[in-house]
């Protein structure tokens, strides 16, 4: 079973200069985070970490298949989503107050990017999923059509009738 502690980075005897690492993680993964307005979530990510002499530049790249809900007809379909992110690395102590700088402590050899991994992809799915055109279920389409219509038939209502009068 894949856990968070696949997801570190060991930096301490990297050369300075640019490194590549990649990254998977599918639905044990975001199981751990209880994650649930997509499922079967495949993530393939991958970072370029450049170490300086002061700092880390890292660029992660994600891309992810899930499955989710169309919200226009209710069935389950399949969705991808594709992100880029810039994070940079200091070292210090505290907690920084820009959300695009990580502060490490001087005697920190490793980062686990399992968070990262994780709230990067949930800010790159989109709010609202649905089919492409014509692929939505059209019997389900029809039925919500005719309740619509239903509904916009309004009764009525003496008081707003003498209302509507005045605005005349």
């Amino acid at each position: 079973m894949e856990t968070k502690n696949d997801f570190k980075i060991p930096f301490l005897g990297l050369k300075e200069g640019k490194h590549e690492f990649e990254f998977t993680a599918n639905k044990e993964f975001f199981d751990q985070y209880e994650y649930d307005f997509v499922e079967n979530v495949t993530l393939n990510a991958k970072v370029e970490l450049q170490k300086m002499s002061t700092m880390m530049i890292m660029d992660f790249f994600l891309e992810a298949n899930y499955t989710t809900q169309c919200d226009q007809c209710g069935e389950d379909f399949e969705a991808d989503c594709k992100s880029e992110n810039k994070l940079y690395v200091k070292f210090g102590e505290g907690e920084s107050t820009d959300e695009n700088i990580l502060l490490l402590s001087q005697s920190e050899y490793e980062i686990d990017i399992a968070e990262l991994l994780y709230e990067f992809f949930v800010t790159s799915v989109p709010a609202k999923h649905a089919h492409k055109i014509g692929e939505c279920n059209e019997e389900v389409l029809a039925k919500l059509a005719a309740f619509k219509v239903q509904d916009t038939e309004e009764e009525s209502n003496p008081i707003w009738d003498k209302l509507k009068e005045l605005k005349k």
